[in-house]
């Protein structure tokens, strides 16, 4: 016989709703209403899951892998479970440091240094593309979404021409989760693990330089419990192929949206260029664009007085901790000069973005392009924005008015 606490998740009354026209409409009220009334919130949506919406119980449940694993979920609704691991995310210590480890190796301070000069090649040209064409100019097809894959492909060894396949079918990927449409995401991600086995079947026949080549320097690396099998490189290679290229066009479109918006702090970056760190950090906190990530609960748990079940999805809500009222002060307002800024947009723990300095350099590069080859940029019309677990602006429509060659 069914106890009480076996029927507690299907008889919770729905605290809110992700996809509800009031959180898409205006996702910070709605983190507001909850961290105040309910922060630990449950949701009916997909099946059932939890919500951490304060900054302190996401930071504690992130480092928490013993009680908050990442094997079997990391986001709701779920992604399909076949094909290869997305590898390091779906592991947890101690398992996870055998592929961090080696992926660490390519994102040390004097290689991601080393990407500048490339990156800033790169986002002229797209930029000067922009400027040369019809106006308003859509930032996200235009700017962002290359500038980002790019990125991605050169990291990776993986032609520039064939990424434009790969960023076509990571946007209907994503939409397909974001949908629940599983059918649709299991095709598309067989056919994004095709491009990583793909990758790694070429290096082996052909390696590269493995001081340059991701992937040629994967299969080098002898960890202490043996090398790399080619699902485990292709695992690792399929992460980075989505992560590094859907999540920072969101922030990069979410950044120039905010900056179309406020003219005058366009003019402070042109005249005070180092405001642009700080202020990217800023926009980090406001438009953290993994709105959130999942783990499952491995027993039974109590968090701000709410009990959770064993094997439940637990949603970490980082676009709502870096606006909790009890670490910034004044969390809905946008100061570029914000000191301490401890916002955790890249997450916390074991788990966090191993990428985020190559994302901070893409930043920095195509805001500094973007303010330097413009007199000024305005927003043309609404923008389009992603639905939960992600956040930020997805199409951007600009006109912009330019400024001397550089």
């Amino acid at each position: 016989m069914a106890t009480e606490r076996d029927l507690r998740p299907l008889t919770l009354e729905s605290d809110w709703d992700p996809h509800s026209p009031e959180a898409l409409a205006d996702p910070f009220a709605m983190h507001a209403r909850l961290r105040a009334e309910c922060p630990v919130a449950y949701s009916d949506r997909w099946d059932g899951f939890y919500t951490l919406t304060r900054y302190a119980d996401v930071v504690a449940a992130s480092r928490d892998t013993e009680t908050f694993t990442a094997t079997k979920q990391t986001v709701i609704p779920a992604s399909p479970r076949k094909g290869l691991p997305r590898l390091p995310l779906q592991k947890d210590p101690p398992e996870h440091g055998r592929y961090r480890s080696g992926l660490n190796f390519f994102f040390k301070e004097k290689r991601v240094r080393s990407m500048e000069a490339r990156l800033r090649e790169t986002a002229i040209d797209l930029m000067k593309t922009m400027l040369s064409g019809r106006m308003p100019a859509e930032y996200g097809t235009g700017f962002a979404g290359p500038f980002t894959l790019w990125t991605i492909c050169d990291m990776v060894g993986l032609d520039r021409g064939e990424g434009e396949l790969l960023g076509e079918l990571s946007h209907a990927y994503v939409q397909a989760v974001q949908s629940a449409d599983l059918s649709s995401a299991g095709e598309l991600s067989r056919r994004i693990d095709g491009f990583a086995i793909d990758i790694v079947a070429g290096r082996k026949a052909e390696p590269r330089d493995p001081e340059t080549d991701m992937v040629t320097g994967l299969m080098r690396i002898q960890p202490e419990d043996g090398a790399y099998d080619d699902t485990e490189l292709a695992g690792m290679i399929r992460l980075m192929l989505i992560g590094g290229h859907v999540v920072p066009r969101n922030f990069l479109c979410s950044a120039a949206w905010h900056l179309a918006n406020d003219h005058a702090l366009q003019q402070r970056l042109r005249t005070e260029p180092a405001l642009m760190r700080p202020l990217i950090e800023e926009l980090l906190r406001c438009y953290s664009p993994n709105q959130a990530l999942v783990r499952r609960t491995t027993r039974e748990v109590e968090i701000g007085g709410r009990h959770i079940p064993e094997d439940c999805p637990v949603a970490l809500n980082f676009l709502s901790a870096n606006r909790d009222e009890e670490v910034f002060t004044d969390p809905d307002r946008f100061d570029p000069e914000r000191s301490p800024n401890r916002h955790i947009a890249f997450g916390m723990g074991p788990h966090i973005c191993i990428g985020m300095s190559v994302a901070r350099l893409q930043a920095r590069i195509a805001l500094e392009t973007l303010v330097s080859m413009t007199r000024s940029f305005r927003m043309t019309g609404e923008p389009a924005w992603a639905r939960w677990t992600e956040f930020g602006v997805t199409k951007l429509d600009l006109t912009l008015d330019a400024g001397k060659p550089v």
